[in-house]
């Protein structure tokens, strides 16, 4: 069976602990501890993505590049990009699979990616800029 955008969130509405919302052409999906992802259901492939931090917020951009370079395959089914996303570019965590996926497959894409994103912030956050409250 080939993924459809329906069908992709009817599979999803199945998790107790997420939360689906239609966003376009996109479901945006939140679990319980407040993360949230996007799920894109095209035409040879679905994508699941997150975003991590804005590259304003990086201390040392050249340098976090690099060790992205080198450690994003430390976490599985899990990669790295840079998004341009409203006005401002982003790294963001994302997976793809095959549109014919098994459901398990779609479901275990988005979980590990839900479980990815706090270990690529902890990873990453020498390079990010701390906000500093007065």
């Amino acid at each position: 069976m080939a993924w459809t955008f329906d069908s992709v969130k009817t599979l999803i509405e199945t998790q107790e602990n997420w939360v689906v919302e239609s966003e376009g052409d996109c479901l945006s999906v939140s679990n319980d501890e407040g993360v949230d992802a996007f799920v894109y259901a095209g035409e040879q492939q679905l994508v699941v993505e997150t975003p991590l931090f804005p590259l304003s917020k990086v201390n040392q951009p050249d340098a976090l590049n690099l060790l992205v370079l080198k450690t994003h395959q430390l976490l599985p089914l899990t990669t790295i990009g840079i998004k341009h996303i409203g006005d401002e570019d982003y790294y963001v965590a994302f997976g793809s699979l095959s549109i014919d996926s098994k459901d398990t497959v779609v479901l275990e894409e988005i979980e590990t990616l839900f479980l990815n994103v706090a270990e690529f912030i902890e990873l990453y956050s020498d390079y990010l800029i701390q906000e500093t409250h007065a």
